[in-house]
């Protein structure tokens, strides 16, 4: 089994989460504090390797009541550093990465403290594998996925998503990264259902969709 899975994204109006030069500080205040009343919620909080490496964040538990979540970074290659934020305390932050890497490789995460999930095979992360795993292992029954896109493309495409929290914010950039994707995605048609809306700083929106399914016929 599992856990309850749900991806979380601030983006512009045209669905981009950052711009073509990397800026990405979408949220407003309001935002932020339902953010990270979601990290309270959650037993563990997930972030792919590019969002790892460009952000370094720390993804803790500080504008909310209640303790910080399991922080998992999704890195089938092991690029990221192991000396980043996300990290710090031991026993508490994990990589989830691809079967077959060098003993040495894995050992400079493990010396720190960071628990290890080897899932798939040496050409890629079984995702399934890895959140039952998350659960089985952990403890994780509710994970908060923070992005990036590819990330939240392969969950969702794994149909491992059960719900899509989006905010828009006031911003049009015009290019740059998209919301949900990557290189040399396809397209999925998955069909959501808005469960509900709110609106914050008076400009920004959060939409929570519910994730059906594949609308593929």
């Amino acid at each position: 089994m599992r856990p309850y899975t749900i991806a979380f994204s601030t983006m512009t109006a045209d669905g981009r989460i950052a711009d073509d030069r990397g800026f990405s500080r979408l949220s407003c205040n309001e935002d932020f504090e339902l953010l990270h009343s979601l990290r309270a919620w959650a037993d563990g909080v997930m972030v792919g390797a590019r969002t790892a490496i460009l952000d370094n964040p720390s993804l803790t538990t500080r504008l909310a009541i209640g303790r910080s979540p399991i922080r998992v970074v999704l890195d089938g290659s092991l690029q990221v550093p192991p000396d980043l934020r996300v990290f710090e305390v031991p026993g508490r932050s994990v990589i989830i990465t691809r079967r077959g890497h060098p003993r040495s490789k894995l050992e400079a995460y493990r010396s720190r403290g960071v628990i290890v999930i080897e899932s798939g095979t040496p050409e890629g992360v079984n995702l399934t594998e890895a959140l039952e795993e998350l659960r089985e292992r952990l403890g994780v029954k509710r994970l908060l996925v923070e992005g990036g896109g590819l990330t939240i493309y392969s969950l969702m495409k794994e149909g491992l998503l059960d719900e899509l929290w989006i905010t828009i914010a006031p911003y049009v950039f015009g290019a740059g990264t998209p919301i949900i994707g990557g290189p040399q995605t396809r397209s999925l048609g998955v069909r959501l259902y808005l469960t509900s809306y709110e609106v914050l700083c008076g400009g920004w929106v959060n939409l929570r969709y519910k994730v059906l399914g594949s609308g593929r016929s």
